[in-house]
């Protein structure tokens, strides 16, 4: 039966880096094999199998791999070496920042194996999303030796090394809403499916002439239909690094627009009508609507009869499809020749949104018809705007009354009209926070202009979210979720309006308690970067290092920030200091000693400069716990004091001798 390895022996693991260590002092031009970690796609809870295969595998005698995998998707079950890698062992380490570290290493006699082969095949317990499996190399953590344990080339690390992934299978988009029937030119059309499990992006395809304006690459996109777009399907797939999913589609109808022709321009003498004419909107059945429709004896025909007219008039006709209800329309001018000299501006349409354009006509009639225009606004803007055309097009950035003068060459005759002009809306979204830890949320904030009720829709990059008939200013999103925010399109009750701005939120993991201990003089913490030392309680400035040196007898702790979130306090450490501690300068010395030291039974303390005042004595452990503590007599001379040490265990610790208002601290080792 095939052996199943869990844990990496830690003297087979340090004899394996000695020999790739002392291997690479001699390297051979022989190149390392390239190793594969297999990618797996359509994951699903429970055991995945990712093996390990090799290309260029010829005279092998030593391997060290090392590759790192995220611990809150993948759980390592096992290991199972080709059978000609006997003794090929593995093993799994927590590196306590939210992944594990799989290791792996063998040696022996020169060994080949075909190109492809398996020489690991990993099982791991899936548990969600999508996990990268990245080879770590920092020299001899992926390694290869030959027979003779000559260290074999694998630079560059991509070319040799080349990682793998574990994704879960991702979900069905399930059907697309949107609507399925519509007409050639229409515009804003929303299409969204919910979103996918796994996915990470979205694949969106549409018909010929329909083009994706707004949310590619999300669960919702906005669509304009060109004016020659043709019916199809549209349709839409999740995806993510490992792969595609199920799509879906829609099948939509695009009905083309009818035939709208309301003839030439025709001039009519002063208080007579006439008939206009509309061309047949196509095959199939279709109404017609004439506007002003008071100007007609009945405007809903396709040629109809006007009334008597006095003054020159554009004329629009309607052409509906009755069973698409696809319209469209155009214009027609009826120029009134003789009568009185008269006008009737208008202004096509008669308010617009700014940025946008709309047409002057100034409708002259009567007179000589010879006709010279001046037009004027106000307010008149700056520069004054002025025109001498007849129907001038314009696009001012706020409403304007338009006045019109014409002269025949004997009259001159006024006339207004007026141009309402909305101002573009637009929403700006700020804010933005980095989380620490889950289940925390930041507030953003969306700060609308223009008229209510808006309609919006933003997105974190990955989910859309639609807001619609939103009356107060601002709106506030409760995040959670990591992204950067942005809204993607926005709408008041008159006009499409711009957007701006963005919030990134983040959310990174609280990072776990450092644990320090004394390592000679100095203080070590486990924590490899962010720390922060104090002292007393208070921060140490400029003592942010993985290790730190007290110079004076304090409780020292540390405390780690990673991504700005803080971990919880270290274990607290009393430092004592050896030597006087003199108030008035920094020198540290001692004017007593102990012997014997190393004690064992009974030490005595002897003083340096004949008979001094000794208060106390106090033992503490290297920890800073006292462990015991004698007061002595007030006088002593130098071959004073004899201490009983029988009830300490074997180890280090530390004199505290307090002697005139002076203190002492010296080292004692017991046996």
């Amino acid at each position: 039966m095939m052996k199943k390895f869990r844990i990496l022996p830690l003297l087979h693991v340090l004899f394996i880096c000695c020999i790739l260590f002392f291997c690479s002092l001699n390297p051979k031009a022989q190149n390392a094999p390239i190793t594969t970690l297999a990618s797996v796609g359509n994951a699903l809870p429970g055991a995945v199998v990712v093996p390990i295969t090799v290309t260029g595998f010829s005279n092998i005698g030593a391997i060290s791999l090392c590759f790192d995998y995220p611990y809150a998707g993948l759980h390592f079950v096992q290991g199972v070496p080709n059978p000609s890698l006997a003794g090929f062992a593995i093993g799994d380490q927590d590196l306590g920042n939210g992944k594990h570290r799989i290791t792996m290493g063998w040696f022996g006699s020169g060994s080949n194996l075909p190109n492809g082969s398996v020489i690991m095949t990993i099982t791991f317990t899936y548990i969600g999303g999508t996990n990268d499996l990245e080879f770590y190399d920092n020299g001899p953590s992926c390694e290869y030796a030959d027979a003779s344990y000559n260290v074999l080339n694998d630079i560059p690390q991509s070319t040799y090394y080349l990682n793998g992934k574990v994704c879960g299978g991702v979900g069905n988009p399930g059907p697309i809403a949107g609507i399925t029937s519509l007409c050639q030119g229409q515009t804003g059309v929303g299409y969204s499916v919910s979103p996918v499990a796994n996915a990470t992006g979205y694949n969106w395809t549409t018909p010929t002439g329909a083009n994706i304006i707004s949310g590619n690459n999300t669960n919702s996109i906005i669509v304009d239909f060109s004016p020659t777009a043709v019916s199809g399907n549209i349709s839409v797939f999740g995806l993510n690094s490992c792969g595609n999913g199920p799509s879906s589609q829609l099948s939509l109808t695009v009905t083309p627009l009818p035939v709208a022709n309301a003839g030439l321009d025709i001039t009519i003498p002063y208080g007579t009508s006439t008939t206009l004419h509309a061309a047949s909107g196509g095959s199939g059945s279709y109404s017609y609507h004439w506007s002003p429709g008071s100007l007609f004896v009945n405007p809903n025909i396709q040629n109809p009869q006007t009334i008597n007219l006095t003054v020159t008039t554009m004329f629009t006709v309607l052409v509906t499809n009755l069973t698409t209800l696809c319209n469209d329309s155009d214009e027609v001018v009826v120029t009134i020749s003789g009568g009185p000299l008269n006008t009737n501006p208008l202004s096509i349409p008669s308010s617009i949104c700014r940025g946008t354009t709309a047409q002057l006509f100034a409708n002259a009639g009567g007179g000589s018809g010879v006709y010279s225009y001046a037009w004027s606004c106000n307010p008149p803007g700056s520069p004054p705007w002025s025109s001498t055309q007849a129907n001038p097009v314009v696009s001012p950035d706020s409403s304007k009354i338009y006045t019109l003068s014409v002269s025949d060459g004997f009259n001159i005759v006024l006339g207004t009209t007026a141009l309402t002009v909305f101002q573009l809306p637009s929403a700006t979204i700020s804010g933005g926070d980095t989380l620490c830890g889950q289940g925390n949320s930041t507030m953003l904030t969306v700060d609308l202009t223009g008229a209510p009720p808006w309609t919006f829709h933003y997105s974190n990059g990955v989910t859309t979210w639609f807001i619609s008939s939103q009356n107060t200013t601002p709106f506030f999103i409760n995040a959670t979720d990591p992204g950067v925010y942005t809204i993607l399109a926005m709408a008041d009750d008159h006009c499409t309006g711009t957007t701006s701005g963005s919030a990134v939120v983040a959310v990174f993991p609280i990072p776990p308690a450092p644990t320090i201990s004394i390592t000679g003089t100095d203080l070590f913490s486990t924590g490899c970067c962010g720390n922060q030392w104090y002292k007393d309680g208070n921060p140490i400035p400029g003592a942010t290092g993985q290790s730190f040196q007290p110079l004076v007898t304090a409780h020292y702790f540390d405390i780690v920030t990673v991504n700005g979130c803080k971990s919880d306090t270290s274990n607290t450490i009393y430092y004592l200091v050896d030597g006087i501690q003199q108030p008035n300068n920094n020198k540290n010395y001692s004017i007593f000693s102990v012997e014997p030291n190393p004690g064992k039974n009974f030490i005595t303390i002897k003083s340096k400069t004949g008979k001094t005042h000794i208060e106390k004595v106090s033992i503490y452990s290297v920890s800073g716990k006292q462990e015991a503590q004698y007061m002595s007599n007030p006088y002593m001379d130098e071959n004073n004091i004899s201490i009983d040490i029988r009830q300490l265990s074997p180890g280090l610790y530390f004199l505290e001798i307090t002697a005139m208002s002076v203190r002492s601290v010296l080292k004692l080792i017991v046996q």
